[in-house]
């Protein structure tokens, strides 16, 4: 499952121009998920309604098999995001992870 999400990642966060993603960018090339998660959550700070960040958060939460801190990453990716597509991705992903116990 890490194979394929990081990829994605990857081509998303270099889409974005933004110093802070760029830096989890390679955090995330080096397996280095938690400095990612620390950048992300400066850029949070910046940008606090920004979907894609939480979207970002709660891929990484799911990598790191903590579906907690994923699904309330999944809700906020959800409470900001104003794109169908995204907001049907944060629900499917909101659903599965409630499922996990």
């Amino acid at each position: 499952m890490k194979k394929i999400i990081v990829p994605i990642f990857v081509s998303f966060l270099f889409s974005m121009d933004n110093d802070l993603l760029t830096k989890a960018t390679y955090a995330i090339k080096n397996g280095n998920y938690e400095e990612a998660l620390l950048r992300i959550n400066k850029a949070q700070n910046e940008n606090p309604k920004n979907p894609d960040l939480y979207r970002l958060e709660g891929l990484i939460y799911e990598m790191l098999d903590e579906p907690k801190k994923a699904k309330k990453a999944w809700k906020k990716c959800l409470k900001y995001s104003n794109d169908k597509n995204m907001i049907n991705e944060a629900k499917i992903h909101v659903q599965t992870l409630s499922e996990k116990k």
